[in-house]
């Protein structure tokens, strides 16, 4: 039973890919590929420029997960390092999910700085943790103060229909997790394995960290939308959140389709097939440029650790 257990996640990630792909191909197939065209177009250089400054500052702000993580476990690394596993670490997974991507990239670099595997166990969780405080904290407030307006067909499947009683969980949830570290400080020995809260001033801070940085993402993208869309940035930020929240729920890589389909969806507006352009132009912002530029950095890494065997080589091949 159990070898075919392990079939079963990636057949559940394939078949949420598939109705994803195929419920984004019924909302967009009332348009035409020259219209989507014409809605590229309409999106102005100054507004990539601008997404592009926005994407910069937003990988330095995702910085803040590793290096809490790392204070979390109590270990140290310089700024340089954090910096160089946390960018190709971030960038990878946003392309290839957490699981695939991100973990694995994150076990080569720390393991050859010498962390133990409990040591990264506890890291990779750390930074689940950051992301959930955050995505629950900020989620909570905006249904709170501005509970966005859902689609009928989404609201009707919904088990509580007042955002603002779902928002107020969702906020006592992540202030939980904050309270817990504020009281507990002994190790807590769950089915055998020890979980430790952090500091009240590193709980504190990976929600700040967190909530800033989905916001500077959210940004990245709205500032793509052309300017007579009417839509307010605190209108597209819970469809934004919940995107990437699915995302994250899914495992598809990428959110290929996922995240597509729950913007176009929540996102209130009749231009349906420019919010579509606007999500194409983010991805190559905030998706493709960095992968390629965490490749090239992996890349140098690599080849600066292995510069000792790559001589080797040369020197055989030129017959030395």
């Amino acid at each position: 039973m159990k070898k075919y257990l392990r079939y079963l996640g990636p057949l559940l990630v394939s078949a949420i890919f598939a109705l994803a792909v195929y419920l984004l191909y019924q909302k967009l197939k009332m348009y035409s590929i020259a219209q989507i065209r014409e809605s590229l177009e309409r999106i102005s250089p100054e507004r990539i420029g601008l997404s592009l400054l926005l994407m910069v500052v937003n990988y330095m702000i995702l910085v803040g997960y590793d290096w809490l993580a790392i204070k979390a476990i109590r270990k140290s690394l310089s700024v340089k390092r954090v910096a160089l596993v946390s960018f190709v670490g971030q960038a990878v997974s946003y392309n290839f999910g957490a699981l695939l991507g991100g973990t694995t990239v994150r076990w080569r670099f720390y393991s050859k700085w010498n962390f133990t595997l409990a040591e990264i166990v506890r890291l990779v969780l750390m930074l689940a943790v950051t992301f959930w405080v955050g995505a629950l904290g900020l989620c909570g407030v905006i249904f709170l103060f501005k509970p966005p307006v859902m689609p009928d067909d989404l609201l009707a499947k919904m088990p509580i229909a007042d955002m603002r009683i779902l928002g107020l969980i969702l906020f006592l949830i992540a202030c939980s997790y904050l309270v817990l570290c504020c009281i507990v400080r002994k190790p807590l020995h769950i089915r055998g394995r020890e979980f430790v809260f952090p500091p009240p001033r590193i709980a504190f801070a990976q929600a700040a960290v967190a909530g800033i940085d989905i916001v500077a993402a959210a940004a990245c993208m709205y500032v793509l939308l052309p300017g007579d869309i009417n839509l307010s940035f605190l209108d597209f930020l819970p469809g934004y959140l919940m995107a990437q929240v699915a995302v994250v729920l899914t495992h598809v890589p990428g959110g290929v389709g996922v995240f597509e389909l729950v913007i176009l969806h929540l996102t209130h507006t009749t231009q349906t097939e420019v919010v579509f352009a606007v999500v194409l132009i983010f991805r190559l912002v905030y998706y493709i440029l960095p992968l390629l530029a965490a490749a090239l950095l992996l890349l140098a890494y690599e080849a600066r650790q292995n510069r000792g065997w790559l001589k080797g080589v040369f020197r055989r091949g030129n017959g030395g």
